[in-house]
């Protein structure tokens, strides 16, 4: 007897195999575990010897984001906050946002929770028109908030942290006449309020913006330093205001100075729902020095307010910020020069600890205060209200029956402000007030935009006297003042300019950069990204040969703010080793994603510092941004140039990009940067030259036997993880467009078949000759009655039945010969037994007994139509048929697994067999129904048994012999499928081990002459094996790639190019349409029992049933491959009947 194919007894294949993937897997574990402990290791850099500096330092505005509103709610109530009556029980904490100070969105991150109201300065009105615009704060430019239908956004955070922190805030955008781009209250704001057209365009569009957000329930109105002669248009705007937004259910409350004759305060009471009294600016930037607001001053005002503002109107702001008055001009924190400066409280602090000049809280005015002079002769008072302030005012305005609050403003307050803001009459100051957080702000020392900490921050020590009798704070003073973070710069050379690029590398747009750069003899550093550093190092290697400096810009470009410590660590320690892999050097340039734009404005921006430094990294900011990866506006070459050109005076290091989206328009400009500032007397240099360093000294080549093998080891875990994802994107792509080519082909083939058959049957009736009919059977005791009889009720009378009983253990034997005792008797049944040796065995037992020409095959559990074997034995009239197939369908759709496999048959099996008929080289009859020239198949040496799937063997001895093989859809019959997920990958697990045998025993016929080698073989190698195997690829590869791309857009929106995961998805969604299409139009060529409706909402499961089936199959692939290796036995499970048909069953 003929061994099985793949058969192997001593399993050598299979043992050589095995030593094969267990030397892989150690060489493969080995270099991950390297791989891996490098990543996760940081490894010192080499030091780099920094200059000293002598400077003072100057204080800049920032931003320190917390981890989060870490303070529960204080209020007891549920009542949404803008329906608590002001002033009673509890009261309600408001607070005024500010765009134009970082600072603003990190005290609102971390103390929104205590926060009910909230004032954020979003909206402007500057012409007679009644425009409403905002304030971009990165451009410093204005623009439309209402354009029609569609609504500017006027910021991208505040909306999104309240959604996320789910925070019981209700928000009252504040518009106002002050011109953010000036710096200016616009006095001509009478004309806008005594223009009827511009207060109802105004209204209009206020309702508008207001309707844009759940969350806005209302307005906050600040409309100041207009004339006297522009109340009563002021009043007119107010009064229409009241009308629309009370009537829509909104509120608004109006800004209004604590003491100023102009203002009709009863007039606003009983138009608004609350009068923010603004109790502060007693000396301001327009005064002499003195009390921001003196504890005399703010408890006056508010008397004086009450006697004609109801209590229940009225809001009380109180501020925490300060001035410094010169008298000459000073250095502000903004960096201007001024008589005045707006300070705040870190501010005040910082010019303290500078100055070595002790804070003191003026006794008369409660106030805190110092001054200092300087040598040359400059003079510094500094006022400004904190904490202790906010106590004492706080406390005297509950004793006048007020308990609503407001802050001016977010970001510029004393910290410990917020340990006092929900109870300041029980708070005990001496304890609330006594540790003092740090505030927002950051010092720098020296000049540059290369940064290093020298300080981290640190909280200050207070101690406060309380007046037991008026229990207000009446001394303070500071143990140790709250120090924020302090850095030096570095940098500053004089008419030297460095360009860098960020972002790359990019296969488009770097190599043009690089030419630009060779051609102008000029040097660059490029920060490059580690993910498209590792897709293309062929062009990271020619950025290092060309002589340009590298940098560590992150392995993804996420947002550093947003991620933790251990992702940021490893994100530049991954990218560090690549660049040592492929280098063979180790940059200690770093740049953050979003760089540092000029100087740190947060702390989140410096907090990556503390790391990047400790790890021996240096981190290269930039001060001329010329926003070239602006999408809008979008700047031209040109524009980009000057852009440049006019920041030349700002620094020392420019910042481009070469990758991370469209960068062609940088390209073109970058000729004209290069000319233009050489042209201004500027020497191009890179970054090392700015702080005397060498290129070595800041790529120091790998010098270590260990560090060299290291990077060996990680080079080669880089390229294998490179070939996996080449490997992956290329199956993804090529299977996409191989699945849908064959779908077309296959789709067209059929309907020319179904056209053909319908239009030339030409079939002879008269052909009737003698039929056999073979039934194989082993233990089907359940269905082996009702196939036999569906046999005999065949209108094709001119039939012989034989029963193989392949040694059953059941009663089949027993029925088939005690139910059709007068059959036998007749001659039209035979029954025989044999011992059980298998289904092809049994098959080949019965064959010896046929005379016929001709016999049918069926399987013991499968019920035929009436005409089905007269629709197959006529095509035998013509001598160059060998076989003809029969339409299978399930005929049990009792459950999903058994409808899916319906819907599988008809768009799959019977689909693919009726574009084979075409070419007359259908590959498989089916065991279910077929029909078989009797010579023939003898000649062929009947069934062999060193394969599983006889039919299929068979078949291709068959096509091989040179007779064509055809397809009869119109011999319908019913089969039992599995039920359950176990018996389905069972049944294809002999299925497609018994396929891949058949087609490794004809493996001779492959890419030969004919329609057998030409197509049908490939067409079973290509998409019955290779591409089921890796078909879940396709998925995780769709999945990762749209995972990803979110992922990119939500930390890179500007750089994030959707264009490869647009393409993924138009490829994705292609096959889904197409494959839906063309099983829509196997459906409609579907053959049917006249009695029965094909169940076309079987197509409803069709993306869900495919997506299982490639999971489901991969898997059975998987365990064919492993049979087909190892070289045991193949043993087959019997399928389980049920004798349950819904379908073709009488």
């Amino acid at each position: 007897m003929a061994k099985p194919v793949f058969y192997d007894p001593q399993l050598k294949r299979w043992r050589n195999l095995r030593l094969l993937l267990r030397l892989s897997g150690l060489v493969i574990t080995l270099v991950a575990a390297v791989f891996m402990y490098t990543a996760l290791r940081s490894e010192a850099l080499p030091q780099t010897i920094w200059p000293e500096i002598k400077r003072a330092y100057k204080p800049v505005r920032d931003t320190k984001k917390h981890a989060g509103a870490a303070h529960g709610s204080h209020r007891k109530t549920k009542k949404p906050p803008s329906q608590v009556p002001l002033n009673e029980d509890e009261g309600l904490r408001a607070a005024f946002y500010v765009t134009w100070d970082k600072g603003s969105y990190s005290s609102l991150k971390e103390y929104l929770r205590q926060i009910d109201l909230l004032y954020p300065e979003w909206l402007h009105v500057l012409t007679p028109d009644g425009r409403m615009q905002g304030s971009d704060a990165l451009t410093n430019e204005m623009f439309d908030v209402v354009s029609g239908t569609s609504i500017h956004q006027v910021d991208d955070q505040v909306m999104p942290l309240i959604r996320q922190t789910k925070a019981d805030v209700e928000v009252f955008p504040l518009v106002n006449n002050f011109d953010p781009v000036s710096g200016k209250w616009l006095h001509n704001v009478g004309d806008f309020f005594d223009n009827a057209d511009g207060r109802a365009n105004f209204r209009h569009q206020l309702l508008t913006f207001l309707s844009s957000d759940a969350k806005f329930k209302g307005v906050s109105v600040d409309f100041e330093d207009f004339p006297r002669t522009a109340q009563p248009g002021f009043n007119a705007l107010i009064g229409e205001m009241a009308a629309d937004l009370h009537s829509r259910g909104l509120k608004m409350y109006i800004n209004v100075p604590a003491d100023d004759d102009d203002f009709n305060y009863k007039y606003l009471a009983d138009n608004s729902d609350g009068l923010i009294l603004m109790n502060y600016d007693e000396h301001q930037s327009e005064s002499k020095a003195g009390p921001v607001a003196s504890h005399s001053f703010f408890v006056g005002n508010i008397q004086k307010a009450l006697k004609v503002i109801p209590k229940d109107k009225l809001i009380v702001a109180i501020g925490n910020y300060g001035y410094e008055w010169g008298n000459k001009p000073v250095e502000c924190p903004e960096g201007t020069h001024s008589n005045v400066c707006n300070l705040s409280v870190q501010d005040a602090w910082i010019r303290s600890a500078e100055s070595e000049t002790p804070i003191d809280l003026d006794s008369d005015s409660l106030n805190p205060h110092f001054a200092y002079d300087e040598d040359d002769g400059t003079t510094h008072q500094i006022w400004f209200l904190d904490a202790v302030t906010a106590l004492n005012q706080m406390r005297a305005a509950r004793n006048l029956g007020i308990r609503t609050f407001a802050l001016w403003r977010l970001g510029s307050e004393d910290r410990s402000l917020w340990e006092i803001w929900d109870k300041p009459r029980a708070s005990d100051p001496a304890t609330k007030l006594a540790e003092v957080p740090p505030g927002p702000d950051v010092s720098i020392e020296g000049q540059g935009e290369i940064l290093r900490i020298m300080q981290r921050p640190s909280p200050g020590k207070r101690v406060v006297t309380v007046d037991p009798d008026t229990e207000l704070v009446t001394d303070e003073h500071f143990t140790r003042l709250p120090n924020p973070y302090q850095l030096e710069a570095y940098g500053y050379k004089e008419k030297k300019i460095a360009i860098t690029f960020d972002d790359g590398p990019d296969a488009t747009y770097t190599p043009q950069i690089l030419d630009i750069l060779r051609r102008k003899h000029a040097p660059a550093t490029f920060f490059l990204i580690g993910i498209p550093s590792e897709n293309d190092p062929g062009l990271v290697k020619r950025i290092n040969d060309e002589g340009h400096e590298i940098g560590n810009h992150t392995l993804t470009h996420p947002n550093i703010s947003e991620i933790s410590t251990w992702r940021f660590e490893k994100e530049i320690n991954v990218t560090e080793r690549l660049f040592a892999a492929k280098l063979g050097v180790k940059p200690i340039f770093f740049r953050p994603p979003y760089s540092i734009d000029q100087e740190p404005d947060t702390a989140d921006e410096v907090k990556p510092l503390e790391l990047t430094q400790d790890m021996g990294y240096i981190t290269v900011g930039d001060k001329i941004d010329p926003s070239d990866w602006s999408l809008s506006p979008r700047y031209s070459a040109a524009e980009i140039a000057e852009n440049v050109f006019k920041d030349l005076d700002k620094g020392n290091i420019i910042l481009l990009h070469d990758g991370g989206g469209d960068r062609s328009q940088t390209v073109r400009a970058l000729p004209l940067i290069i000319d233009g500032i050489r042209a201004r007397g500027y020497e191009i240099v890179p970054v090392s030259k700015l702080i005397d360093q060498t290129r070595a000294q800041v790529m120091p080549p790998l010098t270590t036997p260990r560090e060299v093998w290291a990077a060996r080891v990680d080079n080669l875990a880089f390229w294998m993880f490179s070939i996996v994802l080449i490997g992956v994107q290329m199956i993804f792509f090529l299977g996409d467009i191989l699945m849908t080519g064959r779908l077309l082909i296959i789709g067209a083939l059929a309907t020319i078949d179904r056209i053909r058959g319908s239009s030339s049957q030409n079939l002879d009736p008269a052909f009737r000759p003698a039929v056999a009919v073979l039934i194989p059977a082993y233990n089907e005791e359940k269905v082996i009655e009702r196939t036999i009889r569906s046999v005999l009720a065949s209108s094709y009378r001119n039939l012989r039945v034989i029963v193989i009983d392949d040694g059953s253990k059941d009663r089949t034997l027993e029925i088939a010969t005690s139910k059709f005792q007068n059959e036998i008797s007749a001659g039209k049944v035979v029954v025989l037994t044999k011992p059980n040796s298998g289904k092809a065995e049994a098959l080949n037992y019965g064959l010896e007994q046929v005379t016929e020409d001709f016999y049918i095959g069926i399987d013991a559990d499968t019920v035929i139509a009436r005409e089905a074997i007269a629709r197959l034995i006529p095509h035998f009239a013509d001598r160059s048929i060998g076989a003809v197939a029969g339409n299978a369908k399930v005929g049990n759709r009792v459950n999903i697994w058994t409808r899916w496999q319906a819907l599988e048959y008809i768009t799959s099996q019977n689909f693919e067999r009726r574009a084979l008929d075409l070419l007359g080289a259908v590959t498989v009859v089916p065991g279910a129904l077929g029909a078989w020239r009797t010579e023939i198949v003898k000649k062929a040496g009947g069934y062999h048994a060193i394969t599983v799937a006889e039919d299929a063997d068979l078949t291709m001895n068959i096509l091989r012999s040179g007779y064509r093989v055809i397809y009869e859809d119109r011999a319908l019959a019913y089969t039992e499928a599995p039920v359950s997920a176990r018996g389905l990958m069972r049944q294809r697990f002999r299925w497609s081990f018994g396929i891949l045998q058949a087609v490794w025993k004809n493996r001779g016929a492959l890419l030969r002459r004919g329609a057998l080698g030409w197509f049908a073989l490939p067409n079973i190698v290509i998409f019955q094996i290779m591409l089921p195997l890796v078909s879940p690829l396709i998925d995780v590869m769709f999945i990762v790639s749209a995972v990803w791309y979110l992922i990119d857009r939500h930390f890179h929106p500007y750089a994030a190019n959707p264009a490869t995961f647009q393409k993924l998805v138009i490829y994705f969604v292609s096959f889904l349409i197409i494959d839906f299409l063309a099983s829509s139009l196997a459906f409609a060529l579907e053959r049917r029992d006249p009695r029965q409706h094909e169940d076309y909402w079987l197509l409803a499961d069709i993306w869900i049933q495919r997506f299982t089936y490639r999971q489901v199959f991969s898997v059975v692939l998987f365990k064919t491959i492993k049979r087909a290796i190892d070289g045991r036995a193949f043993s087959w499970e019997k399928l389980e009947r049920t004798a349950a048909l819904s379908h073709g069953g009488d």
